[in-house]
């Protein structure tokens, strides 16, 4: 019997597979406030980082398979010119302007079933996802969705101002959803996982019910559904079905 729902973010629940959007506005705010304050140093840092950062992006959608690697680098590269600096209050204010941004691109097809699972279940719902935990928690609580738990990246603080963003999930998701479920007493095999590429794999084998997101590319759906038996629903109401049986007594 299904006893925990865990997400996948980018690709699965977010059509954007490398949280493009979130640190890309990041990055244009922070160019446009040093060129409005004058500071050319700063300009042309930032104009310098977001070149290497451009190509890194590139190389990330071209080798899905080290994807997590381009990202780190990017990370590397933007946490001392765009992400550290930043004010808490002006970072919640940013979070919450992005998510009401972003909300066509989130995937109704699985938030609405889940929502309803969580709103008349006790089967926790959760996200693990190499994404920016603070903007996913604020587009799914936007979307009418309050996970019982989100493990991503996330800011580190100095105080009320950012220090750096910290890329500590990327391939461990399988070693952090194991360990998840072992200290809540839940077996591997009651646990339903949702994912869309190839990084989802370790997680895929891991649990007793893979699912295979709506916005995976056609070709790594059908291998992902092939190889690790997942199910790849066609649409809304095939996916809520399943979850319903799923979580049906035996």
């Amino acid at each position: 019997m299904l006893q925990m729902i865990v997400c996948d973010w980018n690709g699965t629940l977010f059509r954007d597979r490398l949280e493009e959007t979130f640190f890309f506005g990041l990055c244009r705010r922070a160019f446009w406030r040093a060129a409005l304050r004058g500071r050319v140093g700063k300009v042309g840092r930032l104009i310098g980082r977001g070149v290497r950062c451009y190509l890194a992006y590139r190389a990330a959608r071209k080798d899905p398979q080290r994807t997590l690697e381009h990202i780190a680098r990017i990370v590397g590269l933007l946490n001392p010119v765009v992400f550290a600096g930043l004010g808490r209050e002006e970072l919640d204010a940013y979070a919450r302007a992005y998510t009401r941004k972003i909300q066509p691109l989130l995937d109704r097809r699985l938030l609405d079933p889940l929502a309803r699972i969580a709103a008349t279940t006790e089967i926790p719902v959760g996200v693990i996802s190499a994404g920016c935990r603070r903007g996913i928690e604020v587009a799914l609580a936007e979307a009418g969705l309050r996970p019982d738990f989100v493990i991503a990246n996330e800011f580190r603080f100095d105080g009320e101002v950012t220090a750096g963003f910290d890329f500590s999930v990327g391939e461990n998701k399988r070693e952090l959803l194991a360990d998840l479920l072992s200290r809540r007493g839940i077996d591997p095999a009651d646990v339903m996982y949702v994912g869309d590429s190839p990084q989802d794999e370790p997680c895929f084998d891991l649990v007793g019910l893979p699912v295979v997101s709506f916005f995976a590319d056609p070709a790594d759906r059908a291998r992902l559904a092939r190889k690790h038996g997942a199910f790849a629903p066609t649409d809304q109401a095939a996916f809520e079905a399943h979850v319903r049986q799923a979580a049906a007594p035996a």
